[in-house]
């Protein structure tokens, strides 16, 4: 079901109850924020924006930030949000104040980057240049909290891999949770970003074989890592079952090892 429940100028929050249809939207709320009215619009049109999920606890009297990211929308991707924005489970208990009667509500809070009339140098690179970065993992069983690799460089920046070895607060301890951080992207400024294109694998240490995820979505944009949103990876990537199978191979002496491999793309900056 798709419902347009909120509008501040001309966009609009669209809230999908049953997920989205994606594998992600599985068992999940999924919003998106949206351009409301795209026709009227000139041709190469394009609004920078930084915006924020709200969800209320209604027993607390509060609005919890849930989701938030930086985003620019134009005439091919002219909406933006998550799939996975807050597991059905978590959405309905009753401790959390989300759902209170049978009623609940949402919100988003924008912030319009406005055009300082600043150009953009715009840097493609080799692709060809990757690095694969490998992880060890000892004693995953024991581990409670979220975990980092250490850091390491491709095309001159540094990265780090951030693994949730019981999932996120979506997952409830059903999956693993793991993304790719750009270290140096905090202390971007609003127009600098990092583009990479990157897959994440857990090794079969029996067979050699992987459990691989590769990230390069159809809009390029939603590949960059800036300072809004200089992390990108997966809530739901392997189930915690398959994980601890001993004939899969994935834990092997309660050892895991993962495997990143990046490669930058391309890197923008004011050009002054």
């Amino acid at each position: 079901m798709n419902l347009t429940v909120h509008c501040i100028l001309d966009r609009k929050m669209i809230i999908y109850p049953d997920g989205d249809g994606s594998e992600d939207g599985c068992d999940h709320i999924s919003v998106y924020l949206a351009i409301a009215e795209t026709s009227s619009l000139q041709a190469g049109w394009e609004v920078n924006a930084t915006f924020s999920f709200l969800i209320f606890d209604q027993i607390h009297d509060k609005y919890l930030v849930m989701r938030g990211m930086e985003q620019r929308f134009h005439n091919i991707k002219s909406e933006w949000g998550f799939p996975n924005y807050i597991s059905h489970e978590t959405f309905r208990k009753p401790s959390k104040g989300y759902l209170v009667n049978d009623k609940c509500v949402f919100g988003v809070d924008i912030y319009v980057i406005k055009n300082r009339g600043v150009g953009e140098c715009v840097s493609l690179l080799d692709e060809s240049e990757s690095y694969k970065h490998e992880w060890k993992i000892s004693e995953f069983t024991k581990l409670k909290s979220v975990l980092c690799s250490e850091e390491f460089t491709v095309g001159a920046y540094k990265w780090k891999l951030k693994l949730y070895p019981t999932g996120d607060s979506s997952q409830n301890g059903r999956s693993i949770s793991i993304f790719l951080e750009s270290v140096d992207a905090k202390g971007f400024d609003f127009r600098k970003r990092v583009q990479a294109k990157y897959s994440i694998s857990v090794n079969n240490q029996i067979t050699g074989a992987h459990h691989k995820i590769t990230f390069f979505p159809r809009a390029a944009t939603s590949s960059w890592f800036a300072a809004a949103s200089c992390t990108w990876g997966w809530r739901r990537f392997m189930r915690l079952s398959e994980l601890k199978d001993p004939n899969k191979g994935f834990l092997v002496g309660d050892c895991c090892i993962m495997e990143a491999d990046v490669s930058v793309l391309g890197v923008v900056n004011d050009l002054t």
